[in-house]
């Protein structure tokens, strides 16, 4: 009964989730964004195709409510390897150093109140003025006790897409936990579905 509920639980927030990344990527189309910032729109098309899928086998499939879980640790493995994947290649892509006006920034809230907080720059490169926040993400601690809002600080874009920047050329830990808890999910999944695809054929 518990595992039930657990399983209806899980099948609905796909649903849901399903339902959000399709808003998303519908709006990446409309604004073009994935010009800009392609491996993070291709991050958020895998969750919205993958949701997607899991959505339809969990509705037309005999058994396919007890996929949800490992299709679901395997899509959001996937997520959490290019999430951290897209940090090393900013590094690599964001090499030319200007200087920038920090404008506040932008919060994004997740599961059991945990946020994000993602900086706002204005800057000019080439002659072309941009107001854009960064890809990466900064805790309001640090925000907060290093940066003020009107001051100017060095940040590193992209000269290919100069929307497109960071502000340190340095691999945070958060980035490697990302890659190392994605492959575990990945794994994970692939061998929940090994098992149950074994135990299906097996009957």
């Amino acid at each position: 009964m518990v595992k039930s509920k657990e399983r209806l639980g899980m099948t609905i927030l796909i649903y849901f989730l399903t339902i959000v990344f399709g808003i998303v990527c519908f709006v990446i189309m409309k604004k073009k964004r994935y010009k800009v910032m392609p491996l993070i729109c291709l991050i958020m098309f895998i969750c919205f195709i993958g949701c997607g899928i899991v959505s339809i086998l969990s509705l037309t499939l005999p058994y396919g409510e007890i996929l949800v879980y490992p299709l679901g640790a395997i899509i959001f493995g996937l997520v959490f390897i290019l999430v951290g994947v897209n940090d090393l290649y900013s590094l690599l892509r964001c090499r030319e150093k200007v200087d920038g006006v920090y404008c506040g920034y932008n919060t994004y809230y997740g599961g059991n109140g945990i946020s994000t907080q993602s900086p706002i720059f204005e800057y000019t490169y080439n002659g072309t003025y941009y107001r854009e926040q960064t890809a990466q993400n900064i805790s309001h601690k640090r925000l907060n006790r290093s940066m003020t809002q009107g001051n100017v600080y060095s940040i590193y874009i992209d000269p290919k897409h100069p929307a497109v920047f960071i502000l340190a050329k340095k691999i945070k830990i958060g980035t490697i936990v990302s890659i190392i808890l994605g492959l575990f999910l990945f794994t994970g999944g692939i061998d929940s579905l090994l098992k149950f695809l074994s135990m299906l054929l097996g009957r």
